[in-house]
């Protein structure tokens, strides 16, 4: 009964920032094209709809043996209900996501969604894009937390953007909740 007691004022307390708070997330500039909530459901994040990751596979996107999971990680610092409802769905393969996502041509700019769901600094990303190195030690937080990395810059030149997010960590998985895209 206690801990019931508990996950209700936890609830409560959750509704309530809802209302009172704000992400403390920076605005982009450009002109949103994509959100993808990668194993979730649409969601609407910074006043931009995203994909459900169904609508994103029959649009354009492909992660090769990607599977799904949906967690229920309390993110830290405050998220509201959506981007929560985001970073507690995601997919994941061992070691390494290979994505594909169809877009017209042009230049843009790419941010990355995670949350540690584990245990603290058990992941460490490294991410490609066009297959040139962009970025490392994506992804090392404490349990709970959250950020969104980026603004990485690509560019698209035959219809399709390739991303791929790895560790070099044998066993573990690579995963991934979120992806939103800017023309610039």
């Amino acid at each position: 009964m206690r801990a019931k007691l508990g996950s209700f004022w936890q609830q409560i307390s959750l509704l309530l920032n809802d209302f009172t708070q704000s992400e403390a997330i920076a605005p982009v500039s450009g002109e949103f094209v994509k959100g993808i909530n990668f194993g979730g459901f649409a969601v609407t994040i910074q006043g931009h709809r995203w994909d459900a990751y169904s609508q994103a596979l029959a649009t354009g996107l492909s992660l090769p043996e990607a599977q799904t999971l949906q967690t229920q990680v309390l993110p830290q610092p405050y998220a509201s209900r959506e981007t929560r409802n985001m970073l507690n769905s995601l997919v994941y393969r061992p070691e390494r996501l290979e994505l594909t996502q169809s877009l017209p041509n042009g230049q843009y700019e790419l941010y990355l969604w995670l949350i540690e769901n584990y245990q603290s600094d058990w992941h460490d990303f490294a991410l490609t894009i066009n297959g040139a190195l962009v970025a490392q030690n994506l992804g090392k937080l404490r349990v709970g937390n959250w950020a969104r990395y980026g603004g990485y810059a690509a560019t698209v030149t035959d219809g399709t953007l390739r991303m791929t997010l790895s560790t070099d960590r044998p066993g573990v998985d690579a995963h991934w909740m979120g992806l939103s895209i800017f023309r610039v």
